[in-house]
């Protein structure tokens, strides 16, 4: 398959502050490996840990004050890989505090945080102004290649939606009175007085509800889209997609997440399906299969995803049954499927784990199987 696209995601800056690289370095170890476009944190999008630690450590801060995004930006740009930078849209929680933006589920409870998530209610229209302004800034000062819309949906930790999940037991949001109101006014529905609110919705007007929350998504993509490209009049938009396929997970996709895939495809270039199997405790060939769900679904690029090592193992997650382990052999299954099923490309997460392994560890088998993919064998 010609223009198999080969991603990374960098979602730390360890390559510079713990392992030393300048930005030609990093350029050419990625290039080494065949990677053909990037999806990044920087200073004008930071990131907050998460599953990953994006965080520098608080006694390394002072190494990132000579960092320059625009310079590593541009040693990519010489190197012919794409720089998308990520935004992690409804994960930010230090804005969310600040602006109170914190969701209500069905039951009328406000979301706490669990492990290391929790999400922003997508009506907030002052935080959804100030997290918009920051990719437009972005754009302005890097030119980049694209925008990556990380959390780019309604709230919920779907990581732990694993075999056997209940849909009428997950909490769903968000039912805040800011949301009833503008979904009574989207719809004409109105609660009776009396009722709670996010249980009748459920049980009398969740198809309603369900396009209220797949349009709210769907604008705030739009206008993102328009205003990078007043800069960048090629710039793409790629989204971080929930990979919840039909078969598996039947419409949750849409109705809990409010992500559609076939209304979404009006202003999504690419779809970054996170083929997260091990965390999902699903078989590796059903990484492929979420991938060409929305191949179908939307006719737009579609890129799957695939882990470089297992997650969610320790804490809370603690003996759920995912595997311990992912070997190259399941590793080398996911590239090649994927490519063999006529998708568009890769992603690795992360680059940090590559890093980690050939400079730690001094090992090569996963990173070989990366520079091989582009060539057609894994």
């Amino acid at each position: 398959m010609e223009n198999f696209m080969v991603g990374m995601k960098i979602y730390s800056l360890d390559w510079f502050w713990k392992y030393n690289l300048d930005y030609k370095q990093a350029s050419e170890e990625l290039k080494s490996l065949n990677v053909s476009y990037i999806i990044t944190m920087s200073k004008h999008l930071p990131m907050y840990n998460s599953a990953v630690d994006s965080e520098i450590p608080a006694e390394k801060k002072a190494l990132l004050d000579d960092f320059d995004d625009r310079a590593f930006r541009d040693a990519l740009k010489d190197a012919g890989i794409q720089y998308f930078g990520a935004c992690n849209f409804f994960f930010d929680p230090p804005t969310m505090y600040r602006h109170g933006n914190i969701p209500v589920d069905h039951t009328g409870a406000k979301a706490v945080e669990t492990d290391w998530y929790i999400g922003g209610c997508p009506t907030d229209e002052a935080y959804i102004a100030e997290r918009t302004a920051q990719i437009v800034d972005a754009m302005r000062s890097l030119h980049m290649d694209g925008v990556f819309l990380g959390f780019m949906r309604y709230p919920g930790f779907w990581e732990l939606w694993l075999p056997g999940t209940s849909e009428a037991d997950w909490p769903e949001y968000c039912f805040c009175p800011r949301c009833l109101e503008k979904f009574r006014e989207a719809s004409g529905v109105s609660v009776p007085q009396g009722s709670p609110a996010g249980s009748w919705i459920r049980e009398n007007a969740h198809a309603e509800w369900a396009n209220f929350k797949t349009n709210t998504i769907a604008e705030i993509i739009k206008d993102i889209r328009a205003r990078i490209r007043e800069i960048n009049p090629d710039a793409q938009v790629v989204l971080n997609t929930v990979p919840f396929d039909a078969a598996h997970y039947s419409q949750n996709g849409r109705k809990i997440f409010g992500q559609d895939p076939a209304l979404l495809a009006q202003y999504v270039d690419i779809f970054e399906v996170m083929g997260y199997h091990q965390i999902l405790k699903q078989p590796v060939s059903w990484i492929a299969q979420a991938g060409r769900y929305f191949k179908e679904a939307t006719g737009k690029k579609v890129v799957c995803t695939v882990q470089a090592k297992p997650l969610y193992l320790e804490g809370m997650h603690a003996g759920k049954g995912r595997a311990e382990s992912i070997t190259p052999e399941e590793f080398s299954m996911a590239l090649n499927e994927i490519r063999q099923s006529g998708l568009d490309g890769v992603v690795v997460f992360t680059w940090s784990d590559f890093l980690e392994q050939k400079l730690i560890e001094h090992e090569t088998v996963f990173t070989d199987m990366i520079s091989n993919i582009s060539k057609g064998g894994a």
